[in-house]
């Protein structure tokens, strides 16, 4: 009961105006991974590096491996490739799943929130304008 009240407020936040829509769950759920991803900008942007590295392509690839970026020799060695599984054990414990990372953030403690937060990631690809 609590996430379904939880997904009318994201739906109606982020659709608010649009009359006759049908939205998905999907939808929903995407709506509101990005406005966790807000959480994620202050280091991380879609298409380019700041102190954190771009999130665009960012499923399948191996982690510590975006190019231009300077990865710490934790990341880089972890062997770690992005998927669903691995991206929720990180966002769940960054800083426990890759020791040595400077990844200065605790994690995410809600699964509703982390798996979120990795389907709207699950979305940037190069197909995505916010990825240009």
């Amino acid at each position: 009961m609590k996430n379904h009240i939880f997904q009318l407020i994201i739906l109606l936040a982020c659709f608010s105006g649009s009359q006759n829509i049908a939205y998905s769950d999907s939808d929903i759920n995407i709506a509101a991974g990005k406005h966790i991803y807000t959480r994620c900008t202050g280091c991380h942007t879609f298409a380019y590096h700041r102190t954190g590295p771009k999130h665009c392509g960012l499923f399948e690839r191996r982690a510590g491996s975006s190019p231009g970026f300077e990865f710490t020799p934790a990341l880089t060695d972890s062997g770690i490739i992005w998927t669903t599984k691995t991206l929720d054990q990180f966002l769940k414990a960054p800083l426990e799943t890759v020791p040595g990372t400077n990844m200065g953030f605790s994690g995410i403690p809600s699964s509703i929130e982390r798996a979120q937060l990795i389907m709207f990631l699950s979305t940037l690809t190069e197909k995505n304008p916010l990825c240009r």
